[in-house]
């Protein structure tokens, strides 16, 4: 199925799920999403076309995951935030710009401004409650009507995280590791202090890691040639199969408690600044 094609089926079954929803196609993968007096609500199927790319035979499946996203963001509207569901998602900020640009593509030009803490040139943590479908980004508004303030919003997301996605596993040797917590949040991992003081991640040298997925996360030693050329071929092979949930092709450094784009000085040309 084309984009578009994807796109009319979904809308089809979403409208035959719930016949008093009104549903306005933006474009190819993009809906608004209403019903009587309530505001519509943006939904977007890039990531469900993904899914459903890996796998066409299971489109019925893709359909049903993602209908009860969209259903999660309108029943949303008449719930209070909880803040034990407030976690933090770690993205990419070329991300944070499409997204802008999508939803100010829509109605009156302005999009909502989510809560966006940089941790470096390329990442920023988002903050957002985890409902049982769905996933909702915070604004300040958000935490305003919940009579929140954003000082401590950072711990109480880490928190809320470390309790609420499974166990932690460590899988790989000889240097190179992947982190695992349910395939969907590990990403958010590298937030976590305790995931870089693991005494079984044995490395050579500072840690560099690699978030290609939200729910990958690699590291490996910065003084490790095989295990960094490791990591770069599983951004490559995620990227180049178009996988689902993407985030940056990048590596990283994890320095001094902080996050920098690993700059790898064996790939440079002799004589290069």
């Amino acid at each position: 199925m084309t984009p578009a094609e994807f796109t009319q089926e979904f809308v089809k079954t979403l409208q035959e799920t719930r016949a008093e929803l009104m549903v306005e196609v933006v474009q190819d993968l993009e809906l608004r999403v209403s019903r009587e007096g309530k505001s519509a609500v943006s939904s977007f199927l890039y990531n469900a076309y993904d899914v459903y790319k890996q796998d066409p035979s299971d489109k019925a499946t893709v359909f049903e995951r993602f209908i009860l996203c969209s259903l999660d963001s309108l029943d949303l509207q008449d719930k209070k935030l909880d803040p034990t569901r407030i976690i933090p998602i770690v993205k990419d900020r070329a991300w944070i710009e499409e997204t802008r640009q999508a939803l100010a593509s829509y109605g009156n030009g302005e999009a909502p401004e989510h809560i966006i803490e940089g941790l470096n040139d390329e990442l920023v943590i988002l903050y957002a409650e985890d409902t049982e479908n769905n996933i909702r980004y915070l604004s300040l508004s958000d935490l305003a009507e919940a009579g929140m303030e954003t000082w401590n919003l950072r711990e109480l997301a880490c928190e809320n995280l470390e309790r609420l996605i499974p166990e932690i596993k460590r899988h790989g040797e000889n240097g190179v590791y992947m982190l695992t917590a349910g395939g969907t949040f590990e990403a958010s991992l590298l937030l976590l202090d305790f995931v870089w003081k693991d005494p079984g991640l044995k490395v050579n040298g500072e840690l560099v890691f690699a978030i290609p997925a939200r729910d990958v996360l690699m590291i490996t030693g910065r003084e490790d040639p095989e295990g960094i050329a490791r990591l770069r071929k599983v951004v490559a092979d995620i990227f180049s199969k178009n996988g689902s949930y993407r985030l940056t092709q990048k590596l990283f450094l994890y320095h001094d408690g902080k996050f920098e784009v690993f700059e790898d000085r064996s790939n440079q040309t002799p004589g290069a600044q």
